[in-house]
């Protein structure tokens, strides 16, 4: 855990220049390494974020979008005092496909014919959640504390991304060359995070996965020992293409599946608070009630326009502990 520090006061209060040891959410590395720190980001997120939609039926790149949208939205409510990127959560999953019939999974072709009605569920339940967010700003967050407790909020966010690790277990499994091939990338994290020099150590995931990615290419597509890496979808694909748009079809069924989610929701977003809280040694407890509600109201833009539901990400808190 993180020494307590010292947080600069105003509602935007920008960030002190800082290139080395703990980095507060007020503090920045130079913009250099900012820049492929953000690329590290946004590689450790995107897996989750594509996967969500996909599992229900929904359109990725809409899901990227509104993550994207949801994201900065959630950066200006909170001021920029709570460091954390917002993607498709999973605990939607299973309400918004029992809600649009295919309870026992979604198998296509094309997309979930019933995303109408799962939007008006999961546009409630940002409702709720925003309104919970209010509740806390002008009441406090004390009683969020009460009722969940971190040996709460802490095995939420642990089940959440245990329930991930079946995926890439079975991403990896494949065949024998793909499993080599995770255990390269793993390996290769792991070197860099404890040997590489200076800034590098910060980008563990990043050049992990630049490594795996290389030497997959190399053995697959030169040597013939993988599937090799198919290029004609990136160069047929567009340069520029707006999202698949979808409007809300309101369902009490759906509204009344959908909504509890918010609960979830609350007690994922504390644990994340918290966990980045303990990274940077700065109690960021008076920021819940504003991080419940920037993550509310993103949900109810995305649920809008054809969104998943979405929530502050484990996945990159991770890589803010990078070394």
């Amino acid at each position: 855990m993180a020494t307590q520090t010292t947080e600069k006061q105003g509602y935007f209060s920008g960030w002190t220049l800082k290139k080395e040891g703990i980095i507060a959410p007020d503090e920045r590395v130079p913009w250099g390494q900012s820049i492929f720190l953000g690329l590290q980001h946004v590689l450790a997120m995107f897996g989750a974020t594509v996967l969500a939609p996909i599992i229900m039926g929904f359109d990725p790149n809409t899901a990227i979008f509104f993550s994207g949208i949801g994201t900065i939205l959630f950066f200006l409510i909170v001021g920029g005092r709570v460091p954390s990127y917002l993607g498709s959560s999973f605990s939607f999953i299973a309400v918004v496909l029992t809600a649009t019939g295919f309870a026992s999974g979604f198998k296509g072709p094309g997309l979930n014919p019933n995303i109408g009605v799962a939007l008006s569920g999961i546009i409630v339940a940002g409702v709720v959640y925003a309104i919970i967010g209010v509740i806390v700003i002008f009441v406090g967050y004390k009683w969020v504390d009460y009722l969940l407790p971190p040996v709460v909020t802490g095995a939420v966010v642990a089940v959440i991304g245990l329930n991930l690790a079946p995926v890439a277990v079975g991403e990896a499994s494949t065949s024998v060359f793909d499993t080599v091939m995770a255990l390269v990338t793993i390996l290769a994290v792991a070197l860099i995070a404890v040997y590489a020099p200076g800034a590098l150590r910060r980008l563990p995931v990043l050049l992990g996965g630049v490594i795996g990615y290389l030497v997959y290419l190399l053995f697959a597509n030169a040597f013939g020992l993988g599937k090799a890496v198919d290029f004609s979808g990136v160069a047929s694909a567009n340069w520029i293409g707006l999202p698949n748009f979808t409007t809300p079809t309101f369902n009490g069924n759906a509204i009344g599946l959908i909504a509890p989610v918010a609960i979830i929701l609350v007690a994922e977003n504390t644990g994340h608070v918290k966990a980045v809280a303990a990274m940077t040694g700065r109690n960021l407890d008076k920021y819940l009630g504003r991080a419940f509600l920037g993550d509310g109201l993103a949900t109810i833009v995305a649920g809008f326009g054809g969104g998943t539901g979405v929530t502050t990400y484990a996945e990159t808190i991770t890589a803010y502990s990078c070394p």
